[in-house]
């Protein structure tokens, strides 16, 4: 049986859900090029203290940039992903939260994915308050 995870886009919720082997392999591939660099960053940053406000900044400010200047790469892999999703409507906030469930349904394991939601809820956090 296959995961599943609902997305919410333009307020409205989806279910986006996980490809076999095959296809996930091939997707996987596409994330290569444009996710090295902060593939790199996340595995230099394990020492990173979130607790500390300065050094969470310094990271958010890596890893964002990052992120944020790739938007329409991400939107790209997430149509690819499920061409289904309405993205036209979509806010950029909203396709990165998905573009990271669509991360757990392709790579079912490994600390990247543990990472890239821990910035993420703190990047959300930052930007909340």
């Amino acid at each position: 049986m296959p995961k599943s995870v609902t997305v919410t886009l333009d307020g409205k919720e989806y279910t986006i859900t996980e490809k076999r082997s095959r296809d996930n392999a091939a997707w996987r591939k596409k994330l290569e090029g444009p996710f090295q660099d902060l593939a790199g960053l996340l595995e230099s940053a394990p020492g990173a203290d979130l607790t500390d406000g300065q050094s969470l900044a310094n990271l958010v400010r890596s890893v964002s940039g990052m992120l944020l200047g790739s938007i329409d790469t991400v939107t790209g892999l997430l149509a690819e992903y499920d061409p289904s999703l309405p993205l036209a409507d979509a806010y950029d906030s909203e396709i990165l939260e998905a573009f990271t469930e669509v991360l757990g349904l392709a790579y079912p394991f490994g600390s990247i994915l543990a990472k890239l939601r821990t910035v993420g809820s703190q990047v959300k956090a930052i930007q909340q308050s």
